[in-house]
């Protein structure tokens, strides 16, 4: 089966740690580093002293250094993330200061990794023992001193952290986006094709949560509560945002209609609803008209005549199915693979 790539990069990005954080994880490191040394180097005073004190030294600037450059080397690059997560990156925090940021603490890695070559020369040049200490004592203020002047870019960088670590995990595959009014059948809908209880991964538009799950022919199916369930005007700047996003994802989308109205929703408002998705959208949709098995009035068939009157190029199928009673689940399924091996460039599904 073709490689699934896992999204979200931002999982990556390394639990911060501020200077006084750092600047104690280093002596305890070089202290550790002094203690092995202090039992196995001879010879006189200085000769140690000197030994001692470079190996803190080097110690300190490594773990340091290499610290934050662990920061910028596990921090994907924005220039280069795939389109979904650069949209919900702007979305969510200031792009000009996470980039400023980023170079500071760059900047803030060469420094010390310099003034470390430097005060590790300076103590072989030491004609003290007593020198050496101060040497080191000189060289773990201008450290701290950095590291105070780079503290606000960890700040933004933690804080950045939090809330894109959060972004929805999505997977490099097909996907096909489930819309829809609540209380339609999407959830159930989402199980039914999926065979499985969804995943549900926190959100960061609203605080519904983001279900996600896989069908055996590889093909991830993605509902959306809080932000594909409303009208446009309903919705604030940050959803709209997110629709952007998730137009990015979307191979294809299942829009459910409950044309029994049971769901606190009218026909007309959910057709509204339709009509906006498919000006957003410009990929094929699959109209699902559900819970035909509760036909009490005869509304199915007024509902699929008001879909005719709204159908175009983008509408490629209209579909009467019931989640609860499994009724043209199997049509529904075959449908949404052949329409996805047409539209994308996945031909291999199965496992």
């Amino acid at each position: 089966m073709k490689k699934r790539k896992e999204a979200n990069p931002f999982r990556k990005i390394p639990t911060i740690l501020f200077p006084d954080e750092l600047m104690d994880k280093a002596h305890n490191r070089s202290e550790k580093v002094a203690g092995e040394l202090r039992k196995t180097t001879r010879g006189e005073s200085l000769y140690k002293s000197r030994i001692i004190e470079e190996h803190k030294i080097r110690t300190t600037t490594s773990v340091i250094s290499d610290y934050l450059s662990n920061i910028i080397e596990k921090t994907p690059s924005i220039d280069n993330l795939n389109p979904f997560y650069r949209e919900i990156l702007e979305i969510l925090i200031d792009t000009d200061e996470f980039k400023k940021s980023l170079g500071a603490i760059q900047w803030g890695s060469d420094l010390i990794r310099k003034l470390g070559n430097t005060y590790a020369r300076k103590i072989r040049r030491a004609r003290r023992a007593q020198e050496t200490s101060i040497i080191r004592k000189e060289f773990l203020g201008r450290v701290s001193s950095i590291l105070k002047q780079i503290y606000p870019n960890l700040a933004c960088i933690a804080v950045a952290r939090e809330k894109l670590k959060n972004i929805p995990t999505v997977k490099d595959i097909p996907t096909v986006v489930i819309a829809g009014y609540p209380n339609v059948g999407k959830s159930t809908l989402l199980k039914k094709l999926t065979n499985a209880e969804p995943e549900i991964n926190s959100y960061p538009f609203t605080t519904k949560g983001l279900n996600v799950g896989y069908s055996d022919q590889g093909i991830q199916f993605i509902d959306t509560p809080g932000v594909l369930d409303r009208s446009i005007y309903e919705r604030n700047d940050i959803e709209l945002h997110a629709v952007v996003a998730l137009n990015y994802l979307a191979d294809a989308i299942i829009y459910v209609i409950d044309p029994t109205e049971y769901c606190g929703y009218s026909v007309d408002e959910q057709l509204n609803l339709l009509d906006e998705i498919k000006k957003t959208f410009k990929v094929p949709i699959i109209v699902a008209i559900n819970k035909i098995d509760i036909d009490e009035e005869g509304y199915n068939e007024e509902v699929f005549n008001k879909i005719d009157s709204l159908k175009d190029k983008n509408i490629v199928e209209v579909l009467r199915i019931s989640t609860k009673g499994d009724i043209n689940l199997d049509s529904l399924k075959k449908r949404i693979v052949e329409i996805i091996k047409k539209h994308t460039d996945y031909n291999d599904y199965s496992d």
